[in-house]
């Protein structure tokens, strides 16, 4: 099997994004290789098809991991930096940018991006420490974004008169397994973060979603990557 080495080992939701590309080179014969940051190994959990080593391990072709950019795919093996393709092949935005580099189109990212719920977890964080039940009726905040877990502290729960339930860090719990709790919400208020990318291949139907973009620049680099229904506002 000849090895596809990609760059992007971190941005939670970029790595959601390019699904495609490591999909496409998988369906062209190439055996995907895509380090992650220890921090974000758990998605290896989900995506259980792809090879996720961490940055730390010693995998094939890290020499050229550490210090390669932009893209070579030839018959014996590829590499696709995906992490800096708006430096060496920028299209006018960061993100379709990845895609542009390898001459593929982004616009169907979301039927690429599969990944295996664990329903016994989704239904642990919901009932049992969310103490949620099949009726209820809440909104879904979230100030969380970057991979480096950042606080926006832009959405308060006293701002809404119904219940709200506020993403947090739990342990022994991943964003994947917030996958009901995003399912079942009756609206959504977010800053713009991986949570959009998850939403977007879920089965929802809000009263609301906002997404709440952390510039005008930024509003301009996201909107157009999302079908779900919503609104995206700047902070």
């Amino acid at each position: 099997m000849k090895p596809c080495l990609i760059k992007q080992p971190a941005g939670i939701g970029d790595v959601f994004f390019c699904q495609k590309i490591a999909r496409v080179m998988m369906q062209n014969g190439y055996q995907v290789i895509w380090p992650l940051r220890p921090d974000i190994h758990w998605i290896k959990d989900y995506i259980r098809d792809i090879y996720f080593p961490t940055t730390e391990d010693n995998f094939l072709g890290k020499d050229l991991y550490e210090r390669g950019m932009g893209s070579v795919i030839e018959e014996n093996g590829a590499f696709i930096s995906t992490a800096t393709a708006d430096i060496t092949h920028n299209d006018g935005k960061i993100m379709s940018s990845k895609y542009s580099m390898l001459g593929l189109d982004h616009s169907d990212w979301r039927d690429y991006f599969k990944f295996e719920r664990n329903i016994e977890k989704e239904n642990d964080l919901y009932y049992n420490v969310l103490g949620l039940e099949d009726d209820s009726e809440f909104v879904f905040i979230n100030n969380l974004y970057n991979t480096d877990v950042k606080n926006g502290k832009l959405l308060s729960p006293q701002n809404y008169n119904v219940p709200v339930v506020e993403l947090q860090i739990l342990q022994g719990f991943t964003l994947f397994d917030w996958c009901k709790v995003l399912e079942k919400a009756k609206s959504v208020f977010t800053i713009n973060t991986s949570i959009n990318y998850l939403i977007d291949v879920l089965d929802t139907s809000y009263d609301q979603y906002v997404i709440i973009a952390h510039s005008e620049k930024n509003k301009t680099e996201i909107d157009y990557l999302f079908t779900t229904p919503h609104e995206m506002i700047c902070k």
